[in-house]
């Protein structure tokens, strides 16, 4: 039973260090981007994506849909 715990306790961990990475890129664009980048959105598709959405925030291409213009 102990061994069924710390393996869950685990394998928690992991997939919040997975989602974390992303999420901490989303923060790091919301800090160099303001009002321009949509943090909230960013963070939303990071975690149903369970992480698996690579940002990096020196290449428009892979944030450019978290971008907004104001006129």
């Amino acid at each position: 039973m102990l061994r069924v715990i710390v393996c869950l306790t685990r394998l928690a961990s992991v997939l919040l260090m997975c989602v974390s990475f992303p999420v901490a890129n989303c923060v790091q664009c919301k800090k160099m981007f303001g009002p321009y980048f949509q943090g909230r959105a960013c963070a939303d598709a990071c975690v149903s994506s369970n992480g698996e959405i690579d940002l990096d925030c020196n290449i428009p291409e892979t944030i450019v849909t978290f971008l907004k213009r104001f006129y």
